[in-house]
């Protein structure tokens, strides 16, 4: 319903696709973020009196003007306008907007648009064939869905903390927030799964994704493994239990043993410890993982008589999986990471010099790009107004006085 001219340079396969998000923090920006790298046109509505909260999370630089780390990299290639929703033009405003969309994107407490009139009911008669998603932390029913979500929280519901144990058997939370990226994620595949199906004459439809349900639907596979069979008892040892970093001489890697029985043998080849490949206990991966515990110390008593480098070029020779253990500035100048150009410089017109991640996925006909920089509050408000709904200079003015924009 949009045209490519109101985002420039945008060039993914989204092109042409106009997304109203009414969504803050994390798991409804870093999703629509997604969108807009693919060409998407995201226009963020922001609350007027009530920026994103995260515009003021995490590092932010003297003179950025609400455009912290974490804003940034949860908003660029976004324009933003600002209304006040509880302003009957605010609200007139948005519907009007909404008629020019192909989705929106809300992650308000379940119930709170219906309350302002803005809820799936009333958007869907102005806009018929409108994909809307709405996330929340707990979805729109059950003893919890009025409770107000973070990520730790619904970690906690999910089961993470369990999966996470320190060394005292102390369950520790996933040190990002992770359920909320996993939300993200399911939010925009399922808008572009219902786009497709729009496009083969569904029309528009609702969608309802809750954090927890994301969440344990990214856990399950593996982590509950011991709690698929119903029929059956199982005991097999957890990922987290045969996981492990192995010290090296100058620092720690990662070498992955329990793979295929070929890297097996390569791996205990290479170190010259043939007892090992021919160890009944190890013979298959279900004993190298039953036996985690005997295999990372074997592996731990051997990796400490080399440098990180050199373990990694031995195990690189013997075909086995193997990585150094990056920190966060080792990650940015990992050579892999550059010659990929997975980390990209711009520079952003408060904020200065920043780093972004790339786009993962890589269109061979409709490249994603970084084409727009994280907007400041407010940022795009005339011009929205003026290029998408036609307003004037006289009636943006009137509406700005009247408090309903800013």
């Amino acid at each position: 319903m949009s045209d490519t001219t109101t985002s420039p340079g945008a060039t993914g396969p989204l092109a042409g696709i106009r997304i109203v998000d009414l969504s803050a923090v994390i798991s409804g920006p870093f999703a629509t973020a997604m969108l807009a790298d693919q060409g998407a046109d995201v226009i963020v509505v922001e609350q007027a009196h009530a920026p994103d909260i995260i515009r003021d999370s995490g590092p932010l630089g003297p003179g950025t003007q609400g455009v912290s780390a974490l804003y940034a990299a949860m908003n660029r290639n976004k324009r933003s306008i600002a209304l006040d929703l509880k302003h009957e033009a605010g609200r007139a405003t948005l519907l009007d907007l909404v008629r020019t969309a192909d989705v929106v994107v809300q992650n308000f407490r379940p119930g709170a648009l219906d309350r302002l009139g803005l809820g799936w009911e009333a958007l869907s008669v102005v806009n018929p064939e409108l994909v809307m998603c709405s996330v929340s932390g707990f979805g729109s029913d059950g003893p919890y869905s009025n409770r107000p979500a973070f990520d730790p929280i619904v970690q906690s519901v999910a089961g993470y903390p369990s999966v996470q144990l320190d060394e005292h058997g102390a369950p520790k939370l996933v040190a990002t927030a992770v359920c909320d990226k996993v939300t993200s994620m399911h939010v925009a595949q399922s808008i572009c799964a219902a786009l497709v199906g729009r496009a083969n004459g569904k029309g528009g439809q609702h969608i309802e994704i809750a954090m927890v349900e994301a969440g344990i639907h990214f856990l399950w596979p593996e982590a509950m493994w011991n709690y698929t069979y119903l029929d059956h008892e199982t005991d097999m040892p957890d990922l987290s239990d045969i996981y492990k970093l192995y010290e090296t001489e100058d620092g720690w890697a990662m070498v992955y043993p329990v793979a295929t029985d070929a890297h097996w043998r390569s791996m205990c080849e290479a170190l010259g410890r043939g007892d090992l490949a021919v160890d009944p206990r190890f013979a298959d991966l279900q004993g190298r993982v039953r036996n985690g515990d005997e295999v990372n110390d074997e592996l731990q008593a051997e990796t400490k008589r080399f440098t990180t480098a050199d373990l990694v070029a031995l195990m690189d020779r013997a075909d086995v999986p193997a990585a150094p253990v990056n920190t966060r500035q080792g990650m940015i100048d990992d050579p892999h990471v550059r010659f990929r150009g997975t980390v990209a410089e711009s520079v952003h017109p408060t904020a200065g010099r920043i780093r972004q991640v790339r786009p993962p996925a890589r269109f061979s006909k409709t490249p994603s790009s970084l084409f727009r920089h994280a907007p400041c509050f407010g940022e795009h408000t005339d011009e929205v107004l003026r290029s998408v709904l036609g307003r004037s200079a006289e009636e943006i003015a009137e509406l700005r006085a009247s408090g309903a924009v800013r």
